[in-house]
């Protein structure tokens, strides 16, 4: 089946392979309404969280490096165990989601208490404006792919994925020398957020790293779509949704980096 060759990067092929076949004889099938109904659970539970790191980040504002070590550890730790064992999506999936959903709440705080500092506020806060960013990022992915106007190649998934993997690397080289207090240009918030040649470059490089999220997650709209037409199993449809929980995700974060440098850039923020 077609559906065996993922054209998500998240999906690995022999592992979308091995989670679709993990019940040969099951009569149920993945639906779409399936897929749908856990990734909204899945959402719910990092919205859920979401509150919680919100809460964390305000009475714990000198904790916020613990947990993006503790949310790289876990999703990491996450992303192994299924490359191994799909099937326990289930579990991992709504874990995945959780942590993340904390993750993202308490560096919402962080960045809303940047602003603040700086005379910058925001309607709603940085979480409602990334929020309405990856909601109309989301929705206008699902026009494109519903009206036909985009579909993932097999050529084009191999670009994706060297395109992820490339930003995977640059996020973990970042991250890994953020433990040792350097900065990494263009890539670390705290640099070039005034209204510098930086601050632009940085922006710049958020927005194309932002795109590549948008169509990791047209190319998990086009899976669970296959899945659903060829009749893969029923117990798939947790590993599906995990894909786009970590799109989602991904499209959240990356909305919230822009909109903070937007707002540093126009809002006030200093010029170099």
């Amino acid at each position: 089946m077609s559906i065996l060759r993922s054209s998500n990067p998240i999906l690995a092929e022999g592992r979308l392979e091995e989670a679709l076949r993990s019940s040969p004889n099951s009569q149920a099938t993945v639906t779409v309404a399936g897929v749908v109904n856990k990734t909204t659970l899945c959402l719910a539970v990092a919205v859920v969280f979401g509150a919680l790191g919100n809460s964390f980040g305000n009475t714990h504002k000198d904790a916020l490096f613990m947990v993006s070590v503790a949310s790289f550890v876990v999703s990491l730790g996450v992303g192994f165990a299924l490359f191994g064992r799909p099937s326990w999506a289930i579990f991992l999936a709504p874990i995945y989601a959780a942590v993340q959903g904390f993750f993202m709440g308490a560096i919402g705080v962080v960045l809303d208490n940047i602003l603040t500092a700086k005379g910058i506020q925001l309607t709603g806060g940085i979480a409602l404006q990334a929020f309405i960013m990856t909601a109309g990022v989301a929705l206008t992915c699902l026009i494109l792919y519903r009206s036909g106007a985009v579909r993932i190649t097999q050529r084009g998934a191999f670009i994706l994925w060297a395109c992820v993997l490339g930003i995977g690397v640059t996020y973990l080289i970042s991250f890994v020398l953020s433990l040792f207090g350097v900065a990494t240009p263009f890539i670390s918030l705290p640099n070039q957020t005034g209204g510098s040649t930086g601050a632009y470059i940085g922006l710049a490089i958020n927005g194309l790293i932002l795109v590549v999220a948008a169509f990791t997650f047209i190319a998990d709209i086009q899976q669970v779509d296959q899945a659903s037409k060829e009749g893969a199993p029923a117990s798939s449809e947790w590993y599906l949704a995990y894909g786009l929980t970590v799109s989602l995700v991904w499209i959240y974060f990356e909305s919230m980096k822009i909109i903070f440098r937007l707002a540093m850039i126009f809002g006030g923020g200093k010029r170099d």
